[in-house]
């Protein structure tokens, strides 16, 4: 109640001293963040969208022009504990209009697998921060003392918890940036119950192939909502278009208008990028626009090319025959162990083992024969299911429906690789996370191999390949027959 008092204080003053303020929303404004920092918005992006491993600095500055002192800015590292958790610490400056926050973060975040296409993610940002008034505008009258003021200069704690749920590439998650806060000088909650601020998000993945120069493209539109205390809720789409060189971004907020971004890439590692945003509603749209600023570093090996990459074929071995070795040699210790005897028990028996010689390698001839029939037989049956399976992804193809479940990519050629379908389960820029993750895998007895895309620049690893899509199909739904119970998707590469 206290808190209440002293904000609306401040708003009051803030109005009969100038009719033409707008109040400032009190949450981080964190709408438009969609790479780098976006765990600021929901805790669980810390475990794809922040690009960890990655220190990412952003600023907004509100309604002022660029030169002016930023109203909320972050700086964070993020870094991934493993392919299901990660972590992130970080130095943050926010101002609410009423209060000046400055102090850190701690981030942490969890995913659950819940199947071959369902997962499940919690996280977690715990602020501490000394909070103090940003407005002092209204002054009390001496010696009366207002209780309000003590929560200046207060020291918080500030809860903020998220979670997401997704299939494939859908995605729908739930935050709050203060659903628990505690006040060190008043030793109680810092927000009432109707204070808190509550963010929803729905959003899509969509792989894209863009022209030459920009693989590893996607787009991800969002629509979101956002309760905030005292004042209405914001309602807002954003989308990002991201590549390996640039990223395009563009959205509108209910409250504050329209924006729209740009920011590149440099050497696999440095990453910059701004986008404006002008207030179209009638409370706002006389405010100057506002900034924002990113920048980042993300930590890994650009330098690497084809020449590093190991060139590992699965060359066919059949097993040799040794019967015949093992007869031959049975014989010559027979031959060894001949002794004088008498010349009509020396013939007979050289004559019983003659009949015996002639009665196995008939027989050997048969089961050579069989084995022969056998493998013609295979093969055959096998050129009809590549046939048919074939004619299966041109018919899928045709009827516009998606030649397989979760994500397919298919490449006509690719040096050095046979043809088939490949269970991809990771990709790498980096030999040395490629190598960790293998070895990971080679512990749990998995002979895992990987291939270079020269397209992508990115060393894909695989678990097995298979001549036909529905054999990959069985071994993806089963998930690697039980052995490997993470994502897995398919890649074909059409022709040696």
């Amino acid at each position: 109640m206290i808190k209440k008092l002293l904000i609306l204080l401040i708003w009051v003053s803030a109005f009969f001293s100038n009719a033409q303020e707008v109040g400032l929303p009190s949450d981080f404004r964190q709408h438009n963040l969609t790479e780098f920092n976006s765990s600021l918005m929901n805790p669980v992006h810390s475990l794809d969208r922040n690009n960890p491993q990655s220190i990412a600095f952003w600023s907004r500055y509100q309604w002022q022009y660029i030169d002016s002192d930023p109203s909320s800015w972050i700086l964070n590292y993020t870094r991934k504990i493993n392919d299901r958790s990660s972590f992130g610490v970080g130095f943050i400056q926010h101002n609410t209009g009423v209060f000046h926050n400055t102090g850190g973060l701690i981030n942490y975040a969890y995913r659950f697998n819940l199947g071959e296409r369902m997962r499940l993610s919690f996280g977690l940002n715990l602020f501490g921060f000394t909070s103090q008034l940003a407005d002092d505008r209204y002054q009390p009258n001496h010696p009366v003392l207002l209780p309000q003021l003590q929560l200046s200069d207060a020291f918080v704690l500030q809860f903020a918890p998220g979670m997401r749920f997704e299939i494939d590439d859908f995605g729908i998650g739930f935050s709050s940036d203060n659903l628990m806060d505690y006040n060190f000088n008043t030793n109680k909650g810092n927000s009432e119950i109707d204070e808190k601020v509550f963010m929803g998000t729905l959003d899509y993945t969509f792989p894209i192939q863009l022209f030459n120069g920009f693989d590893g493209a996607y787009l991800r539109p969002m629509a979101y909502f956002r309760s905030i205390p005292y004042g209405d809720m914001q309602i807002g789409v954003n989308a990002l278009l991201s590549s390996e060189i640039l990223w395009v971004q563009g959205g509108y907020n209910s409250f504050y208008g329209v924006s729209g971004g740009i920011g590149g890439r440099f050497f696999k590692q440095v990453s910059i990028g701004a986008l404006i945003e002008f207030g179209v509603d009638e409370q706002v749209k006389q405010k100057d626009p506002s900034f924002e600023i990113v920048a980042a570093y993300h930590f890994g090996n650009p330098n690497k090319g084809k020449g590093e990459v190991v060139e590992e074929m699965v060359v066919d071995k059949m097993e040799p025959t040794k019967k015949e070795i093992r007869e031959a040699k049975r014989l010559s210790r027979r031959a060894k162990k001949n002794r004088e005897s008498e010349l009509v028990l020396e013939v007979q028996r050289e004559k019983n083992r003659q009949i015996q010689e002639r009665k196995k390698a008939d027989s050997l001839l048969e089961i050579s024969g069989f084995e022969e029939k056998r493998k013609v037989d295979s093969l055959q049956q096998m050129k009809k299911n590549i046939k048919s399976d074939e004619e299966e992804i041109i018919e899928r193809k045709r009827s516009e429906k998606a030649v397989t479940q979760v994500h397919y990519e298919e490449v006509h050629k690719l040096e050095g690789e046979k043809a088939g379908f490949y269970l991809i389960v990771n990709i790498y820029g980096s030999n040395k996370y490629r190598d960790l993750f293998l070895e990971k895998l080679k512990e749990r007895g998995i002979n895992a191999q990987f291939f270079f895309v020269p397209k992508q620049k990115y060393d894909y690893v695989y678990l097995e390949r298979y001549d036909t899509l529905r054999d990959a199909e069985a071994a993806r739904d089963s998930k690697f027959y039980g052995k490997y119970s993470e994502r897995i998707w398919i890649y074909r590469i059409i022709s040696d």
